[in-house]
């Protein structure tokens, strides 16, 4: 019985989720999304870590837990993670509506801003080598890195909570910044070392209970 309430409780939007209608919330993450996106320069991870930030510490729509399954299933699977995380957030508050509505709110302003840029090559290229633009880039860059520290140092806590953990995000660590092993080779084995794990210890606790 718990474990169906369990299963029931992560497919179910929070309450304060709940008590709003499919639209208003397909519109509150689209309008989310479209100041995320336009807003956040540095990629997906960025843009997590302000998805973050909005849903999780200033609506409290969100857990920390919620997150971290996000970022799992994110990274396991084809595509831009920026557009799967929002894709995730949207379909977990808001279904097939919120989906969209969130994927929509995170595509627009790249796809506004690229169009743009392209059509006005020439001057962009002027605007930016200014001095005063490279500076802003510079430290907004430097404060959406500081921002992924933050998530990534969250997301320690929660997840490196054994000798296994640790191991596994030092070898990850290692085989991509020294190794320069592909991201896909280093998940796949990631995953099979847990499950390795994971059913050793499975088995030795039958085999104590047993005896």
């Amino acid at each position: 019985m718990n474990e169906s309430t369990n299963e029931h409780d992560e497919l179910t939007p929070p309450a304060a989720v709940r008590e709003l209608s499919r639209w208003k919330v397909s519109w509150i993450l689209f309008w989310s999304y479209i100041r995320i996106t336009s807003l956040v320069l540095g990629g997906g991870y960025a843009i997590i870590a302000a998805a973050q930030e909005e849903f999780v510490r200033r609506r409290r729509w969100l857990t920390e837990d919620d997150v971290l399954e996000m970022i799992t299933v994110t990274q396991t699977v084809p595509g831009i993670l920026a557009c799967n995380s929002a894709v995730y957030v949207g379909w977990k508050l808001g279904g097939l509506a919120g989906a969209v509505a969130a994927l929509a709110g995170a595509i627009l302003p790249s796809l506004v801003i690229i169009v743009a840029i392209a059509a006005a090559i020439s001057r962009v290229q002027d605007f930016i080598s200014r001095p005063e633009v490279r500076g802003a880039f510079i430290g907004l860059i430097s404060c959406i890195v500081g921002m992924v520290l933050a998530t990534a140092v969250r997301m320690c806590k929660k997840v490196l909570c054994d000798p296994l953990a640790y191991v596994i995000a030092a070898g990850s660590l290692i085989g991509l910044s020294v190794f320069r092993i592909r991201p896909a080779l280093l998940i796949a084995a990631a995953i099979i070392v847990g499950i390795a794990a994971q059913t050793f210890i499975a088995l030795r606790g039958r085999g104590r209970t047993a005896k």
